[in-house]
């Protein structure tokens, strides 16, 4: 095609047949400047190690009320298109002068360099997931993580392959389990670009949810009553201790707040200590007691 061509529109293929060693790409529609016409041309890509020598596809054009325009075949002969080389994009299949609405594809039969012809026809056509564009802030962030220009849609699984970000299906064999066949990414390296890229997107998310448990904590009198009673919490008795300590201490005549750590140090005395200074005023008063009724009686004695 000589003259200038506009583009119109583009549309890829939304199934690939299986087995097949060719795949369909997509179908452009050019407007022939000269004359206004619309141009039809369709994108192939060989999936064989051979070289593609011939192939012939079948297609059926309409027009935007769904009519007929043109059924028909096309052979593209002397391609000689390598293991995942793309080719036809550059051959008019037909040419219309009214605007077209939609074109359907078949494969037909290929050629490679042993000469022998193979008959697709028989090949079932598997529909591929539909393209999903990515929001226009990750695909500049993907873009940017991958150096290309081409990162347009979310990767998708297959049942026999995988679509690429650039939209270009590939099968799980061969070069085509790892790289895409078309812009040549790599798989591994896509899938990670896109998880980092999803990742800092998120909302950074809170260091405690709802599902985690903790201990409440708060500040209390110790001679307060205990509002955690009954409602299942096992409460630890730091205030009935902290209470114990101040009742020795006033049984013992002492005043004033405890030094610091006294508080501690009261709650770590063995049970032996713990007995003296609860008793310890009872023996005081009986050795007095013995004392005075000594004193007595030796007075007794002396006069």
């Amino acid at each position: 095609m000589g003259q200038k061509f506009t583009p119109l529109a583009q549309s890829r293929a939304s199934y690939y047949c299986k087995g097949s060693p060719v795949h369909f790409v997509r179908v452009e529609l050019f407007r022939m400047e000269g004359t206004g016409d619309t141009v039809v041309t369709l994108t192939f890509k060989n999936l064989f190690s051979r070289p593609l020598v011939s192939f012939t596809a079948y297609f059926r054009c309409k027009n935007k009320y769904g009519e007929v325009v043109v059924e028909d075949s096309f052979t593209y002969d002397d391609v000689y298109a390598g293991e995942g080389d793309c080719f036809g994009s550059d051959d008019a299949v037909f040419v219309c002068d009214e605007p077209l609405g939609s074109v359907e594809v078949r494969l037909g039969s290929v050629t490679y360099d042993d000469g022998a012809p193979h008959d697709l026809r028989r090949c079932a056509a598997v529909a591929l997931p539909p393209l999903r564009p990515l929001p226009q802030r990750e695909r500049a962030a993907l873009c940017a993580a991958l150096h290309t220009e081409d990162a347009d849609y979310y990767p998708e699984e297959a049942e026999d392959g995988w679509r690429c970000t650039c939209g270009a299906f590939n099968y799980n064999a061969g070069r085509g389990i790892h790289f895409c066949s078309e812009c040549g990414m790599e798989k591994a390296m896509l899938q990670s670009a896109l998880h980092e890229v999803r990742r800092a997107a998120s909302p950074r998310q809170p260091q405690y949810d709802a599902g985690m448990q903790y201990l409440p904590v708060r500040d209390e009198d110790p001679g307060a009553e205990d509002s955690y009673e009954g409602a299942g919490y096992g409460r630890i008795q730091y205030a009935r201790a902290l209470r114990g300590v101040e009742e020795r201490r006033a049984a013992c005549g002492l005043t004033g707040a405890p030094a610091d750590g006294a508080g501690a140090v009261s709650i770590m005395k063995d049970a032996t200590a713990d007995f003296i200074l609860r008793y310890l005023p009872l023996w005081t008063l009986a050795a007095a007691a013995v004392f005075a009724v000594g004193a007595v009686f030796a007075a007794q004695f002396l006069l």
